[in-house]
């Protein structure tokens, strides 16, 4: 079977239609009074026949053929491919469309009229029914019935697929169940037995039911509302009332009740409530008192009061010749720690050693420097000054080897001095990918446009000789290289997500030199030859 056939021009003649207006309707009939619809009126309308037929078939159908434009054409003694069936895709003259029919003339040429018939060639195929009969139709495939009789089981069932509702109502010999299905897990049944009654109402996880047996009632849900008077009688004791302002009963026992509000002792003698009131007097007077001292023992400011007991002394300012003690706490304004001086008696060293504790440490020389050392400044020292950092007596190092960056491509340092040249780890124990091959670079080199300039933001008016990132950065795209190929052309991205073009000049060395032996050698070789 060929799915798409190609005839292109090879017919004597052919006749072409505008297209049809596209799929917006299909019909699935399920038998002579059932279908199910899927789409609208707004374009051409398809019917077929499907005894199992569903609405998602409908559905389905409708989405494959909402794509597909039916072009009416016929061509007169083509040359069709013999393997051609009628179905099959067809392209004539430019034109794609639908093989929908095939006279074929049996001689040596076997040549056809074929094409897509036209729109009353289609009409004439199919048997006309009234829009008022269809539309009843339809109809009485929405909402169905059922009523199912077995020797075991007498079930009644109504349901409408398009709306997805449905509603069964099933007698058993020892039950009766009555069920009611909606949209989105929406369920609610009422079972019968014959020591119990379950109602059930449902949605996905969320359910509330009531049972009911001989002897009990179960009601459960994830909240109950009771409107109106609630009595409980034929309790072990009496009788309970609850309303929305009062619970009446014989005898409430607790381990613990929260009274508010006025309470009335209406039983009790005049010498027993009185003796309550004054309890309750005292025990009002006693909290506030608590209240109070709390506030004054909490907080670290005091005005005018010296507080002393056994554990503290708390007042507003302590001045003293010598204070001992191995700790000092530090408080906010609420009294809560901020930071900690502590004496810890072991340290990374020996001997002892203070540690202040807290979330931040700032501190604050306003007339003078902060200088930070150690042994009275035999060993190193950080002198904090006006303008300098001044880093003595030892050597300035990361604590890790190889991870940090002294500066960033957005906070740079304006210049840096140093005695020596910088030392550049170039050990082989550390490098791999060793292959002295420096060919590929050639046009790169050649590329490379070196440049007098000055800083934007420079101070001394001097003119600087180099490169510039952007130029080199065009070069290895010239040369067919990337950043990958060469670690001299940096680009970085800043806080604000701008980039800062850079450039590490030692990279360019090995370049010289590679250009230089090169150079050198071609020299040499000219000598020779002379």
């Amino acid at each position: 079977m060929s799915d798409k056939v190609y005839l292109g021009r090879n017919m004597a003649q052919l006749d072409t239609s505008p297209a049809l207006d596209s799929v917006s309707k299909v019909v699935l009939l399920v038998d002579d009074e059932n279908a199910y619809t899927a789409g609208n009126d707004t374009g051409r309308t398809v019917e077929l026949k499907c005894p199992y037929g569903t609405q998602a078939m409908a559905n389905s159908i409708l989405a494959s053929l909402r794509a597909c434009a039916y072009t009416p054409l016929q061509a007169q003694d083509a040359l069709l491919d013999p393997a051609a069936e009628l179905g099959d895709g067809l392209t004539a003259g430019g034109v794609y469309t639908v093989l929908g029919q095939m006279d074929l003339e049996w001689d040596a040429l076997m040549a056809s009229d074929s094409g897509a018939p036209g729109q009353a060639e289609q009409e004439s195929e199919y048997q006309y029914r009234s829009p008022v009969i269809a539309e009843l139709n339809y109809q009485i495939a929405e909402t169905r019935s059922t009523i199912t009789k077995t020797a075991e089981e007498i079930r009644l069932e109504v349901e409408n697929e398009l709306e997805g509702l449905s509603s069964s109502f099933t007698v058993q010999l020892d039950s009766i169940k009555a069920e009611v299905q909606g949209l989105d897990g929406q369920i609610s049944t009422i079972e019968q037995y014959v020591d119990s009654i379950t109602l059930t109402v449902s949605n996905g996880d969320t359910y509330s039911s009531i049972q009911l047996k001989a002897g009990s009632a179960v009601i459960s849900s994830q909240t109950i509302y009771m409107n109106g008077l609630v009595t409980f009688t034929g309790l072990a004791d009496g009788t309970t009332t609850i309303n929305g302002g009062c619970i009446k009963t014989g005898l409430i026992d607790a381990e613990r009740l929260n009274l508010t509000g006025a309470i009335t002792f209406g039983d009790l003698s005049s010498s027993v409530q009185n003796d309550i009131n004054d309890a309750y007097s005292m025990a009002q007077d006693a909290q506030t008192t608590a209240s109070d001292a709390a506030d004054i023992v909490g907080g670290w400011t005091y005005r005018g009061t010296t507080y002393i007991d056994g554990t503290r002394i708390m007042t507003g300012t302590v001045s003293a010749s010598t204070l001992e003690g191995g700790e000092i706490l530090l408080l906010d304004s609420r009294g809560n720690e901020a930071g900690t001086f502590t004496l810890d008696g072991s340290s990374s060293t020996s001997g002892q050693k203070v540690l202040l504790t807290s979330n931040a440490i700032e501190l604050n020389a306003v007339n003078g420097d902060i200088y930070l050392g150690l042994y009275s400044g035999q060993a190193g020292y950080l002198h904090l000054s006006d303008n300098v950092i001044t880093v003595g007596r030892s050597d300035l190092q990361p604590n890790t080897d190889n991870r940090y960056s002294c500066g960033t491509s957005g906070q740079r340092w304006a210049e840096v001095y140093a005695a020596s040249s910088t030392i550049v780890t170039s050990d082989r124990n550390l490098k791999n990918s060793i292959t002295y091959d420096m060919t590929k670079y050639d046009a790169f080199f050649d590329r490379l446009r070196p440049t007098p300039y000055k800083y934007n933001d420079g101070t001394s008016g001097r003119t600087h000789l180099g490169l510039i990132s952007q130029d080199v950065e065009e070069a290895l795209a010239e040369a067919g290289l990337t950043d990958m190929d060469f670690a001299g052309f940096v680009k970085g991205r800043n806080a604000d997500g701008d980039y800062t073009y850079s450039l590490r000049y030692e990279e360019f060395i090995a370049l010289l030199i590679y250009k230089i032996q090169r150079q050198d050698a071609r020299i040499k070789e000219l000598e020779e030859s002379l």
